[in-house]
């Protein structure tokens, strides 16, 4: 696979992840509007979603960067190489999830949406692939 379709893989994949994000909000705000008693909530929930979602960009970025990396070297090098990827990444998500309860900054459970965007946004990269290579041929 060349460095190019990896890229727009990649590209494909963060732009899922924010559709996703964007519909979540929406449906947050729709829900909120619905019901007033939620109306006080609905910034404490955008900033931890928010939060999740730039999170959820930066983990596939490094998921992308360290599959990347360990493509390059032998198979058992590789795979303590990815497994260490995955524990920095798992660290990052508890770290950023303990700042955001520590200090307040929005609902940690938001947050865990937010970050939960990269798995959504990895279901819809298919679709977000065709739909790109339509418009290119148009």
């Amino acid at each position: 696979m060349s460095g190019k379709k990896i890229n727009e893989t990649l590209s494909e994949l963060i732009t899922g992840i924010i559709v996703v994000g964007l519909v979540i909000q929406a449906a947050d705000l729709l829900i909120s509007f619905l019901h007033p008693q939620f109306i006080s909530s609905i910034g404490r929930f955008a900033l931890g979603f928010w939060i999740g979602i730039v999170t959820a960009v930066g983990l596939s970025v490094h998921m992308y960067r360290s599959i990347d990396r360990a493509l390059d070297m032998q198979p058992d090098d590789a795979e303590k190489y990815m497994r260490k990827a995955y524990l920095l990444r798992t660290g990052v998500i508890l770290a950023v999830a303990g700042v955001v309860n520590f200090l307040k900054f929005g609902y940690v459970m938001a947050y865990f949406l937010g970050v939960l965007c990269l798995k959504f946004g990895a279901f819809l990269q298919p679709l977000v692939h065709r739909l790109r290579s339509k418009l290119r041929k148009q």
